[in-house]
């Protein structure tokens, strides 16, 4: 997923983004998995560059109890979060083409 930068974020908006981007993936996973089943949450969003502007999630999730379906919620989340980025850089008006 990429989109075209008009012009290079201030670090307050790639932190807003990256905001934007953790508060997304956990919404996600807390949505679906009670947090008295987590032993270990971890979101990391790192931003690098500035134009282009690229975004690492990185989500770790360890439960109390076994869930064969973990794999597809945790990709669940990275891609509700990579949304949440694409939202935030369009509100910020940071988009080259915000039509697209």
């Amino acid at each position: 997923m990429g989109i075209q930068l008009s012009r290079r974020p201030t670090t307050e908006e790639i932190e807003q983004i990256c905001i934007a981007t953790d508060e997304a993936a956990r919404r996600v996973l807390f949505n679906r998995i009670s947090l008295k089943l987590m032993s270990d949450l971890d979101v990391t969003v790192e931003a690098s560059g500035d134009k282009p502007l690229v975004l690492d999630v990185d989500i770790g999730v360890e439960l109390l109890v076994r869930d064969e379906n973990l794999q597809a919620l945790v990709d669940r989340a990275t891609d509700a979060a990579l949304l949440a980025a694409d939202a935030k850089v369009r509100e910020l008006d940071l988009c080259a083409d915000t039509q697209a």
